[in-house]
């Protein structure tokens, strides 16, 4: 299966560079899928597709300030781009991590962040990866409330600004779930407002929890998608949320997914019942390595809610597996006719009735 069958063109400006300051004001294409009928709405009106009952599963693992910049000891610059952070914090704390300098930085080298804090370069795991240590809290607190900026996906090409620390961020966002180092971006157009009128209508909100890593910006270089290495991250489904969720499949309700991290949750997390359907199992702090190309067989989505990937990205491979690959690129060329904005800081789409 090639790799070009996945792409599409774009012209630059089309990615949003910045946040709408009333998130839910996105542009929000709702597809039925198997009659095909698109409707143009703002973000706000999904409650018009949601029934009392229905599941909302969202993904509420934070976004932590990722990106560190520091110096050597002989005054060079260093980047630090933390690449994912484990499920339990303790110390002295070891991350993994790409680092940039002009020269490559040493085993055992520490590079200085602030006055008297210090980051180690333990080991260097190639390709610029290293992992670093951290070797106490106090050093953790200052360098990542102090120090750190939100790490921004490299097209939006710019730095982070005070605003990025409150967009760049789900507004159900929880520290205690998780820790990723990108946000899933579908659920930045919900406001409390938003999340409230959905409730209202007898929604049940259900959190799952996905760290998601750098890999998600990652695009696929394999000629046959087949053989790409799909990134690991760890992910969480408790028994509440798993009851919520098997409670809608079971009444016939709607079970409604906020983003393709979520989507791979749920997905790892699902397993046949003895009527051959699908159930989703309490999961803590596992392991999923799930890559969804076409073939793959899904087991509980059947509504999603998704921003517009990046072409030859597993996201949109993903959306294609979904909804099936001409479907897809009609969907992004009917986006692209009526200025809908891509990305993280993008529009959205509420792919239904599938």
């Amino acid at each position: 299966m090639k790799i070009d069958l996945f792409d599409y063109k774009f012209d630059a400006e089309k990615i949003a560079k910045y946040p709408k300051i009333n998130r839910d004001e996105a542009n929000l294409m709702a597809v039925d899928v198997k009659n095909f009928k698109i409707a143009h709405k703002k973000f706000y009106e999904i409650t018009d597709y949601i029934e009392k009952g229905d599941a909302v599963a969202v993904n509420n693992s934070s976004v932590k300030k990722a990106r560190i910049f520091g110096k050597r000891v002989s005054g060079g610059k260093v980047e630090i781009f933390i690449t994912e952070f484990p499920a339990d914090i303790s110390f002295p704390l070891k991350l993994k991590s790409l680092v940039k300098a002009h020269k490559s930085i040493k085993e055992n080298e520490k590079i200085e962040i602030a006055e008297k804090i210090y980051l180690t370069a333990e080991k260097n795991l190639g390709g610029g990866l290293y992992e670093i240590s951290v070797e106490t809290k106090s050093d953790y607190d200052y360098i990542f409330e102090k120090c750190a900026a939100i790490p921004l996906p490299p097209y939006i090409k710019r730095a982070a600004d005070e605003k990025d620390d409150i967009y760049y961020q789900t507004v159900y966002a929880d520290d205690s779930a998780g820790l990723s180092v990108a946000a899933p971006t579908a659920g930045l157009h919900f406001t409390e407002k938003t999340i409230n009128s959905i409730k209202e209508k007898g929604a049940i909100f259900a959190e799952v929890s996905l760290n998601i890593g750098l890999g998600t910006f990652l695009p696929v270089r394999t000629e046959d998608i087949r053989k790409h290495e799909i990134h690991k991250e760890t992910y969480t489904v408790t028994k509440k949320t798993a009851d919520i969720i098997n409670c809608a499949i079971k009444s016939g309700n709607k079970v409604i997914i906020i983003g393709t991290s979520a989507v791979r949750s749920l997905e790892s997390a699902a397993v046949e019942n003895k009527d051959g359907g699908y159930l989703i199992t309490p999961r803590k702090n596992e392991e999923t390595s799930l890559y969804i190309y076409p073939g793959y067989k899904f087991k509980v989505t059947k509504n999603l809610i998704t921003n517009f990937h990046q072409p030859k990205s597993s996201l949109y491979i993903m959306i294609c597996a979904l909804i099936g690959i001409d479907k897809t690129k009609a969907i992004y060329e009917e986006a692209l006719k009526n200025d809908y904005s891509l990305f993280s800081y993008g529009d959205a789409m509420y792919l239904y009735n599938i």
